[in-house]
């Protein structure tokens, strides 16, 4: 019986250390020097699919939709997305900044214009779906913008810290880049080393103020990064974004999302593309609702990441009016059930 009493101490000792051992650590889920815990709840969405749309506010006088937009602010459907990407920030002398980067009173006046419309739908966006995530999209450009992201990626812990910067000053969930360029394999190093610096960063600090982790994407251009490309960056970012528009087959999103998992990026992590305004005639025009459903069937069938649109701001917009988010509601209806 002695025997028997001592082991049953001995067990409930040991039941006792394990537990302290479970429950050892903050409350607030760091592992001291404030390294983040990732899970499925660090997003607002949990494991529910990314529904995310890109808006163009670049204040364009040929392409300017954002005052249609505001003429019916209450449409703007705001909780049928988790994740909006606001187009664009830029880089100039190696670090993200508004646009346009210019010197001169008219640069000036139109940043200050830019500024007011970023803070402004971030206000709009937080009011109507708190849990919805905000994104900065980085720009592109051959000719001016490739050369600004090589200069950045010289050192790239500077870009990084500046773009950290940028997502508090705006109180943002995180940053997409949207590299384009028909040089961009030739890149890849380049490319590479600024997404890692940025993905270093974002976790060394931590949660933001609304305790999530600080998120990083990045935007593929199908047919134009290689699939070795897209491979290389599994490690420095968290999703990406295929632009893989329309109901054609130029940018269909089966064989691309294929062979960017069968070179080793997982499917789990990308985000396939919805075109919604037309002008891409290449990629057969706007995606049609059988397009989406499609899309969503993959999604589920392949545990991707999610969807997105381009742009919300001008879905299915007719001429001089405001957009109508059909595609908008195509996407959250077959994804949010």
């Amino acid at each position: 019986m002695r025997r028997i009493l001592i082991l049953f101490a001995f067990l409930v000792l040991l039941l006792a250390a394990a537990a302290c051992t479970r429950s050892a650590g903050p409350a607030d889920g760091t592992t001291g020097a404030g390294a983040v815990i990732p899970g499925p709840d660090s997003s607002p969405h949990g494991n529910e699919p990314v529904i995310g749309a890109y808006w163009y506010l670049y204040p364009d006088p040929g392409d300017d939709t954002y005052s249609l937009v505001m003429q019916e602010k209450d449409r703007i459907p705001w909780t049928k997305i988790n994740r909006l990407n606001i187009a664009f920030a830029t880089v100039k002398d190696g670090v993200l900044t508004d646009l346009p980067a210019g010197d001169a009173p008219a640069d000036a006046a139109q940043r200050e214009k830019m500024q007011s419309r970023i803070r402004e739908i971030v206000s709009l966006g937080r009011q109507n779906n708190p849990d919805l995530e905000i994104f900065v999209v980085s720009n592109f450009d051959e000719k001016v913008l490739d050369p600004e992201y090589l200069e950045a990626s010289r050192d790239p812990e500077k870009f990084a810290d500046s773009v950290m910067e940028y997502l508090k000053d705006y109180d943002l969930d995180g940053y997409d880049m949207d590299w384009e360029s028909h040089s961009i394999d030739d890149y890849a190093p380049q490319l590479t080393s600024l997404l890692a610096a940025c993905h270093d960063r974002f976790a060394a600090e931590g949660n933001s103020p609304r305790g999530r982790p600080y998120l990083l994407t990045h935007t593929v251009w199908p047919g134009i990064e290689s699939a070795e490309t897209v491979a290389g960056l599994k490690d420095a970012v968290d999703q990406l974004n295929l632009m893989t528009y329309g109901p054609g087959e130029t940018y269909d999103l089966a064989s691309y999302a294929a062979s960017y998992n069968a070179s080793g990026f997982p499917y789990d992590r990308m985000i396939g593309g919805i075109e919604s305004e037309s002008g891409y005639g290449e990629s057969g025009g706007p995606d049609t609702q059988e397009s989406v459903a499609a899309k969503c069937a993959l999604v589920r069938e392949h545990g991707m990441a999610g969807l997105f649109e381009w742009r919300i701001d001008n879905d299915m917009r007719p001429d001089n009016s405001p957009p109508t988010y059909q595609v908008t509601g195509w996407m959250h209806g077959c994804l949010a059930g």
